[in-house]
C-alpha cells in the first residue's frame, strides 16, 4: 500500500509498504481470526489519532522540560539562524519569522495551507527544518537521538510565537493570548483558536497565510481542548459541558501526548472515563484546573493565580458546580419526562382488574345510572348519555356508592364493575399531571438561566443590569366577512430589547433554537405587516413578576462578576419565558385527559382539537414533552439541552454513529446507557508542593514524567527490576536514579551518564535527552564525610526533631508518625527527594504532629533509597559465586538519625577492625539489630559509640588516621590486590566518602572483599570476579558514578589510599573497649 508523500513516515519507509510489515510496524500482532481483526482495527485507528511527535511541543514537552535559561538560549540562536547556503536572510530578518522562513524553499500548495496540521507537518519535515533542528541541537550541547533534532526545532518554533512564555509562564496565556478571557466566555472554541491566529499575526510573528499552522502548534502543546473536530456548538467556552471536555481531554492528553487533537468531541467523551483513572494525580490537577476556569466565567471566582486561591474557595467551588450540574441534570430529566395520560392510566388499571379482555375495554356497551329507589315509579336516573366504554369508565371514575352500570352483552363483567365501580384514576393523574408540568416550568427555567449564564461577557451585562421590554410574534388569517378571523399560534420566541449605557441592543430568546441570539432591532419592536389575509404583528408583553426590575436599568455592584444563577434579575427573565410558553394552558391538560363519550357530549371536543390546541404558544415543544422527549434539533448529536453528552436506548445508533469506527460496535453500544463524559468532582486541593511545577511554560504533568515517577518507585525498592536499568546501562551508558534541580526545586529522576555528562533519561521513548545536568546527584552519592553544622539542612532537621520529641511535644509527633496525612505538611508531594524533604523542616515553621508525618516520610523514603543502593552494587558486581550483603548506612541511619549526613569513616574503619579480626559477620548483624530497636540500652551505646568514631575520623585527613595515603587509579588499585599473597584492607578515600577492599588469605582459601557504606559488603570467591567487580565499582560501573573521586573531570578516576592496621585506631586514641564490643558481641 501507499505511504501518502506528507507523511512523517515517508522518509523512512519509502512509498510503499506491504501490510503485514505497515501492522507489525505498530508494534501490533497480525490478525488470524475475525476476533484478533476486530480488535486489529480499533487498535490501528487509535494509533491513527497518535502524532509521531506527540503533543509537537519538542523540547518544551520533555518530562523535564528546557529550563528558562536554555529557552532564553534557544530563542536567541532561533532568531540568530541563517540558511547554510546564504540565499535567505536570518530568521529575525525574516517577515513572518520562523514559520515563513522554513516555508523558503519548502512551497505549500493552497489546498495545504487551508490544513493547518498538514501545513506545519510539510514545513518541519523538509530537509531545511531538519537542518535547522541539528544545529539547534548542537549549539544547546544536547545530548544526540533520532529525535533530538525535531525537538529542538519544534521548541524553537514554540518560543519563537510564544516568548512571553520564558519569563511570565501562564496556565491559560498562550503568546501573549489570554484563552481564558472574558471575551471568549460562551464563545465556541473555533471562534478561540481564530482569535488566536489573528493576534500572531498583528504582533507579527507569523504571516496570515502560516497563522493557522503557528495556532496548531501552540494549542497542540498548550491547549489541545480547541483543536477538537466536530464540537457542537452547544458546548462553549466556560459552560458546564466545557468542563467535561477539557478535563476528559487534558487526561487523554496526558496520557498519549498528541491524541486529543485528532480525535472528535464524541470520541474525546467516550475516551474521558477510562483517561480519567489512569492517573489520579493528572486527573485531580485537570480537574482542579477546569474547575477553576469555569468558576471564574460563572462569577462563582474572582480572576487569580490558581495558587491563591484557598481551600475555603475550592470547596465552594466544587459544591456550587456539582449543586448546578444536579440542577441541570434534573432539568435534563424533566424535560424528557412524559406528561402523564389519564387514558394510559385508565388503561393500565383495566389491565389489571380485567386481564385477558382488551377486546372490551372500547366498545360502547355500558349505560350508567344512579339508583334513586325512594321516587316513585323511578328505580334509576341516568348520570351520562351512553353507551359507555369500560374505557370511558374508568376515565371518568365517577364517584357515590349508588352508582349502577347496565349492559345488554353479557361479555361485560357488570358484576365485577357494579361490586367495584372506582378505578382511582382521577385524583392520581391530577396529582402527577401538576407534578410534571410544575417540573417542566422548573426546568425551562433553569435551561433559560443557563442560556444567559452562557451568553458572551458584554452581553451577559446587558442582560443583568440593562432596561428590557419583551415581545411575542402574533399572527392570524382574515376571515372572509367583516369580522371573522382564524388566530394562529404565538411565535416560539420571546423578543427583548435591552437599554444599556445608552444603547438599545435586541435579542431572540428561543428554547428550540437553543440559545440567546442578537438579532435586527426591527425585530425586536412593535409592528404589524400583512400578506394577503395573514397579519403578522409583534404585541408588547408585560410579564407578571420582576415588572419594577426588568423596566428599570440596574447599577452594577462592585466586583464586575457576573452569576447568572444566583441574580434575581435572571431569575425574572427566566420566570416571564416560562410564563410566555404558557404550560398552564387549560388546552394542554384537556389534551393529557384525553375525550370520554361524557366530554364528547358536553361539546368538549372542540377543546382540544388540534385548532384550538394551536393557540397556544410552544405548541411544537408541548408536543414533543407529551411524547417524552424535548425538541427537534436539540438532541443534535445525542446531547442533552446544555449540552452533555448523553445516550440510551433511543440513541444508541446516533452515538454509534458519531464515534465512527474507533471504538468497537460492541463497546459502543455498552457505553451508550448513560451520560458519556461526565467529570465526577469531590475534594479539590489548594496547590501546594511541587503541584504544577513549571520549567518556563511547561508543567511537569503527563505521561513522560509520571512514567519516570513509577519506575523511580519500582527500581529503587528491594523487589524493583533490576533488569531495566541494566538494559538501559548497555544501551546508553550508565543509568542511575538521583535529584536533580528543576524550577526551584530538587526531584528524582533517571540519568544516562555518557563521556562523564549526566543526561535526562525519558522511559517513555527510552532514550536520554537535553543538556547536560549539572547538579545531578545519584541515590547513593555520599555525603560530606563531616556532619554538618546547625546552618545545614541537616542541622534544621536534626533541631526539628529534638524539639518534636520533647516530653512536651512526643505525643503529638508521635501522632504524625502513626496516622498524620501528607496533606497536612505544607509543601510535601509524593516526587521530593530525601534532601527536598530535609528542606521543608528548614523553610516551613513545623508543629511537632507535621514533623512527626515528615520523619516518617522521610524514614520510608531513605529505607527504599538503601535498598535501590544494594541494588545497583548487586547490579555492578554479582556473578555467580560473588556474596553481596546489602547493609546499608542509609538504612541504618533512616531508623537511628535522619539527620546524620552520614558514618562513612566510622562504618570503613570499624568494618576493617571487624574483618581483620573474623568478625565482619558479627558486626553486619549488630548494624541492623541496632537499627531496628535504637531505644535498647546496648543499641543506643553502639549507636552513640559509632557516632564517636566518626566524629573522630570523619575528616579526609583523619579517615586515613595518620598514616600516609597515596592518590591511585581504579586499575592500581586492582593491581594491588591481585599482587598481595597476604590479607590486605585498603582504605580508599574520595573527596568526599570513605570505602575499603582488600583481601584475605587464609589456609586454602583466599577471598577479596569491597565495603560501601552506602550499598553494603561484596565478598569476591576469585580474582576475575574481583577483577571485573572492582573495575566496575571504582571504575565504569553504577557505583563509581555515584562517587566524588579525584581527576573525574580530566577522564581519569582517582583515589587517596592507605593500608589499614588495628593500631591506626590506638595510634590515633580512638580505640577503647567499648568499640571492640561492637564486633565482638552480637547485640
Amino acid at each position: 500500500m501507499a505511504i501518502h508523500p506528507d507523511s512523517l513516515y515517508y522518509a523512512g519507509a519509502g512509498g510503499n509498504a506491504t501490510l503485514e510489515s505497515f501492522i507489525s510496524s505498530l508494534g501490533l500482532y497480525v490478525p488470524t481470526d475475525p476476533f484478533a481483526l476486530t480488535s486489529l482495527s480499533d487498535a490501528v485507528i487509535a494509533r491513527s489519532q497518535e502524532h509521531p511527535l506527540g503533543n509537537q511541543g519538542g523540547a518544551l514537552s520533555w518530562p523535564v522540560p528546557l529550563s528558562a535559561d536554555e529557552q532564553r538560549r534557544l530563542k536567541l540562536m532561533t532568531m540568530n539562524y541563517a540558511d547554510p547556503l546564504g540565499n535567505k536572510a536570518m530568521v529575525m530578518q525574516t517577515k513572518g519569522l520562523l514559520l515563513e522562513f522554513l516555508r523558503h524553499r519548502t512551497p505549500l500548495s493552497p489546498d495545504v495551507l487551508k490544513d493547518p496540521a498538514n501545513a506545519l507537518n510539510g514545513l518541519i519535515s523538509s530537509p531545511e527544518a531538519q537542518l535547522m533542528g541539528k544545529a539547534l541541537q548542537e549549539q544547546m550541547q544536547g545530548v544526540a537521538t533520532d529525535s533530538s533534532g525535531m525537538d529542538y526545532l519544534l521548541a524553537a518554533l514554540a518560543l519563537q510565537l510564544d516568548p512571553e512564555s520564558i519569563t511570565a509562564p501562564s496556565r491559560n496565556t498562550v503568546a501573549g493570548f489570554d484563552l481564558a478571557s472574558n471575551k471568549h466566555w460562551g464563545k465556541p472554541a473555533s471562534e478561540v483558536v481564530d482569535a488566536l491566529g489573528k493576534h500572531l499575526v498583528k504582533q507579527g510573528k507569523t504571516s496570515p497565510e502560516l497563522a493557522g499552522a503557528g495556532t496548531h502548534l501552540l494549542l497542540a502543546a498548550r491547549a489541545p481542548v480547541f483543536l477538537i473536530k466536530d464540537i457542537p456548538g452547544s458546548v462553549t467556552y466556560g459552560s458546564p459541558a466545557w468542563v467535561n471536555l477539557a478535563v476528559a481531554a487534558a487526561t487523554i492528553d496526558a496520557q498519549t501526548p498528541g491524541k486529543v487533537a485528532n480525535m472528535t468531541f464524541a470520541q474525546v467523551m467516550l475516551e474521558a472515563e477510562s483517561a480519567s483513572l489512569a492517573d489520579p494525580s493528572v486527573t485531580a490537577t485537570v480537574q482542579r484546573e477546569a474547575l477553576i476556569d469555569w468558576g471564574v466565567a460563572n462569577g462563582v471566582l474572582g480572576k487569580k493565580n490558581d495558587r491563591e486561591y484557598t481551600a475555603d474557595e475550592l470547596t465552594t467551588l466544587v459544591t456550587t458546580f456539582n449543586d448546578r450540574k444536579s440542577l441541570m441534570t434534573s432539568a435534563s430529566q424533566a424535560l424528557d419526562k412524559d406528561i402523564p395520560s389519564r387514558r394510559e392510566m385508565a388503561l393500565a388499571e383495566l389491565k389489571k382488574r380485567f386481564p385477558g379482555q382488551e377486546a372490551l375495554f372500547e366498545e360502547k356497551l355500558i349505560h350508567v345510572s344512579r339508583d334513586v329507589g325512594t321516587a316513585p315509579n323511578v328505580k334509576y336516573r341516568t348520570v351520562e348519555v351512553g353507551p359507555h366504554s369500560l374505557l370511558d369508565i374508568a376515565m371518568m371514575d365517577l364517584a357515590g356508592t349508588d352508582l349502577v352500570y347496565i349492559s345488554s352483552d353479557s361479555r361485560v363483567p357488570l358484576e365485577a364493575l357494579n361490586a367495584n365501580p372506582r378505578f382511582g384514576v382521577a385524583k392520581p393523574f391530577e396529582a402527577q399531571f401538576n407534578s410534571v408540568i410544575e417540573e417542566k416550568k422548573d426546568a425551562i427555567g433553569t435551561y433559560i438561566t443557563h442560556l444567559v449564564s452562557q451568553l458572551p461577557w458584554e452581553d451577559q451585562k446587558k442582560f443583568h443590569y440593562g432596561k428590557m421590554t419583551f415581545y411575542q410574534n402574533h399572527s392570524h388569517t382574515l376571515g372572509t366577512g367583516f369580522l371573522g378571523k382564524t388566530h394562529h399560534p404565538k411565535g416560539e420566541e420571546l423578543l427583548v430589547s435591552i437599554e444599556h449605557n445608552g444603547v438599545t441592543s435586541p435579542y431572540k430568546i428561543s428554547f428550540n433554537d437553543g440559545g440567546i441570539t442578537p438579532v435586527p432591532k426591527w425585530m425586536a419592536a412593535p409592528r404589524s405587516r400583512r400578506e394577503a389575509n395573514v397579519v403578522h404583528e409583534t404585541k408588547v408583553f408585560v410579564p407578571k413578576n420582576g415588572k419594577a426590575n426588568l423596566e428599570n436599568e440596574q447599577t452594577p455592584p462592585s466586583g464586575g462578576r457576573l452569576d447568572s444563577f444566583t441574580s434575581d434579575r435572571v431569575k425574572h427573565i427566566a420566570d416571564a419565558f416560562v410564563e410566555h410558553v404558557n404550560l398552564d394552558d387549560p388546552a394542554l391538560k384537556q389534551q393529557a385527559r384525553g375525550l370520554t363519550t361524557a366530554d364528547k357530549n358536553h361539546g368538549r371536543a372542540d377543546v382540544v382539537s388540534d385548532f384550538i390546541l394551536d393557540l397556544i404558544p410552544f405548541r411544537s415543544a408541548i408536543n414533543n414533552f407529551i411524547k417524552g422527549n424535548v425538541g427537534d434539533g436539540l438532541l443534535d448529536l445525542g446531547l442533552d439541552i446544555f449540552g452533555f453528552l448523553t445516550a440510551g436506548a433511543a440513541t444508541a445508533g446516533k452515538v454509534v454513529k458519531i464515534a465512527g469506527t474507533a471504538v468497537s460496535a460492541a463497546s459502543k453500544v455498552a457505553r451508550a446507557a448513560k451520560a458519556i463524559g461526565m467529570a465526577t468532582f469531590s475534594t479539590l486541593n489548594p496547590l501546594g508542593g511541587l503541584g504544577d511545577l513549571a520549567v518556563g511554560g511547561a508543567k511537569f504533568v503527563g505521561k513522560g514524567f509520571n512514567k519516570a515517577t513509577e519506575w523511580i518507585n519500582t527500581l529503587r525498592a528491594a523487589s524493583g527490576n533490576s533488569d531495566l536499568l541494566k538494559a538501559i546501562s548497555q544501551e546508553h551508558g550508565t543509568a542511575l536514579i538521583g535529584s536533580f534541580k528543576a524550577g526551584e526545586r530538587n526531584i528524582d529522576g533517571v540519568a544516562v551518564l555518557k563521556n562523564d555528562q549526566w543526561y535526562h533519561y525519558d522511559p517513555v521513548l527510552k532514550q536520554p535527552y537535553g543538556s547536560p545536568i549539572r547538579d545531578f546527584k545519584p541515590i547513593g552519592a555520599p555525603r560530606p564525610l563531616v556532619n554538618g553544622g546547625t546552618n545545614t539542612i541537616y542541622g534544621s532537621l536534626q533541631m526539628g526533631l529534638r524539639n518534636a520529641q520533647t516530653p512536651k511535644n512526643i505525643n503529638d509527633f508521635n501522632r504524625g508518625v502513626s496516622r498524620g496525612s501528607t496533606q497536612d505538611l505544607p509543601g510535601y508531594s509524593s516526587n521530593m527527594s530525601a534532601d527536598e524533604l530535609r528542606t521543608l523542616a528548614s523553610k516551613n515553621a513545623l508543629t511537632p504532629e507535621q514533623m512527626g508525618i515528615l520523619a516518617r516520610e522521610l524514614k520510608a523514603l531513605e529505607i527504599q533509597n538503601a535498598q535501590y543502593a544494594s541494588r545497583v552494587l548487586y547490579n555492578d558486581v554479582y556473578v555467580p559465586g560473588v556474596k553481596v550483603t546489602p547493609v546499608s548506612q542509609l538504612d541504618y541511619l533512616a531508623h537511628v538519625d535522619l539527620s546524620s549526613k552520614g558514618e562513612c569513616a566510622g562504618l570503613s574503619n570499624l568494618m576493617a577492625l571487624a574483618i581483620h579480626s573474623g568478625k565482619d559477620d558479627i558486626f553486619m548483624q549488630n548494624l541492623y539489630r541496632a537499627a531496628r530497636n535504637p531505644t535498647d540500652a546496648d543499641a543506643a551505646e553502639f549507636i552513640q559509640e559509632l557516632n564517636n568514631l566518626q566524629r573522630a575520623v570523619g575528616q579526609k585527613t583523619t579517615f586515613h588516621m595518620g598514616k600516609p595515603s597515596i592518590k591511585k587509579d581504579h586499575q592500581s588499585i586492582i593491581d594491588d590486590l591481585t599482587n598481595s599473597s597476604t590479607s590486605k584492607t585498603l582504605r580508599i578515600g574520595t573527596k568526599d566518602h570513605g570505602m575499603i577492599a582488600g583481601i584475605t588469605v587464609e589456609p586454602g582459601k583466599t577471598e577479596w572483599f569491597f565495603y560501601e557504606p552506602n550499598s553494603g559488603m561484596v565478598k569476591f570467591d576469585t580474582l576475575a570476579s574481583m577483577q571485573n567487580g572492582m573495575e566496575k565499582v571504582l571504575n565504569s560501573g553504577g557505583i563509581a558514578a555515584n562517587l566524588n573521586a579525584y581527576g573525574s573531570k580530566r577522564g581519569a578516576r582517582e583515589y587517596y589510599v592507605s593500608e589499614f592496621s588495628p593500631n591506626d585506631l590506638k595510634a590515633a586514641n580512638v580505640y577503647t573497649l567499648e568499640l571492640a564490643d561492637m564486633i565482638n558481641n552480637p547485640l
